[in-house]
């Protein structure tokens, strides 16, 4: 079912992807720490198969729609509220 809707704007996360595997690798060991289970998409093995995908399919995408102006980045290493700021201020 298509919705008869314009695309306004793509948001585009800028991560340190070393910084996102170690606060990875943290979680899982605090998780472990406390006798929970660690979910089995939650590894740092996981995120880098994501990390490639995201390389290879998604990543190309931000030329294009630069290339229209279109593509809005947000420091997405930021605190989760003041990412979810920068996202509303640059959609307003």
């Amino acid at each position: 079912d298509q919705k008869d809707m314009a695309l306004d704007a793509v948001i585009e996360l800028k991560v340190d992807e070393k910084a996102l595997l170690q606060r990875i690798a943290h979680r899982v060991s605090e998780t472990l720490a406390r006798g929970e289970p660690v979910r089995k998409d939650d590894t740092p093995e996981t995120f880098k198969t994501r990390l490639v995908a995201y390389r290879e399919q998604t990543a190309p995408l931000s030329a294009y729609y630069a290339g229209r102006g279109m593509l809005r980045t947000v420091d997405g290493m930021q605190p989760v509220d003041a990412v979810t700021r920068a996202i509303f201020d640059v959609l307003s």
